[in-house]
């Protein structure tokens, strides 16, 4: 039987996985990059683009990160918990894949990281209070919500960016799983209505990130 971390343990838990949110340097993704950065040749504009894009997913990854902490602050069933800290720790990566292409296309993250984080930390820390499967629930219709920011997204970069071709197809397929892997644990099927909702926010954030 799993056991549950001591509250101060916890709380040890939080501070750090937040300065590896929001710290590039800490973020140190424990595997490379999907594939390397090849030779391809962009133009301004396609570059503009794709870091664009690559800032947004940045963003988005930050807020699965808060909602996650949030909602491992109140989770009740240690399978659970390990279920989700299993999935933070993946998107961890995927923080650290976004950021490293950022550089590589010589632009930057979102200066609004640290309040998306913020925000995210409050929202999954609400939903876990009220209950665990409701948690779940936003959990599993966030990282869905991604894997179709994604799919959009793929459709849109150039021909010649294999590099980020790659790395969001094993993002995508890695988020459908996530979301899967929080129904299986418990996870409520959110009503239409709040998923409408949720939507306008990723738009939101989407609209608010992809210039800076």
């Amino acid at each position: 039987m799993m056991r549950r971390r001591p509250r101060s343990d916890q709380w040890i838990y939080q501070f750090d996985r937040a300065l590896r949110t929001l710290v590039p340097p800490s973020t140190g993704a424990q595997s490379p990059m999907p594939v390397p950065p090849s030779d391809e040749a962009l133009t301004a504009f396609e570059a503009h683009h794709v870091a664009g894009m690559m800032r947004v997913n940045h963003s988005g990854e930050v807020c699965l990160q808060g909602l996650y902490q949030g909602q491992r602050l109140f989770a009740q069933r240690p399978d659970a918990s390990a279920q989700m800290e299993h999935s933070a720790s993946n998107d961890l990566q995927h923080l650290a894949f976004c950021g490293e292409r950022l550089r590589q296309l010589d632009s930057r993250t979102s200066l609004l990281a640290p309040c998306f984080y913020i925000a995210s930390l409050s929202i999954g820390a609400a939903t876990g209070a009220l209950s665990e499967r409701l948690g779940l629930g936003v959990l599993a219709a966030s990282e869905t919500q991604a894997a179709k920011r994604l799919s959009e997204q793929l459709e849109q970069l150039p021909t010649a960016d294999h590099t980020s071709q790659t790395m969001l197809n094993k993002m995508k397929v890695a988020k459908n799983h996530h979301a899967q892997l929080a129904l299986e644990a418990g996870g409520l099927r959110l009503p239409a209505p709040v998923q409408w909702l949720m939507r306008g926010a990723f738009k939101a954030v989407s609209k608010t990130t992809y210039h800076g």
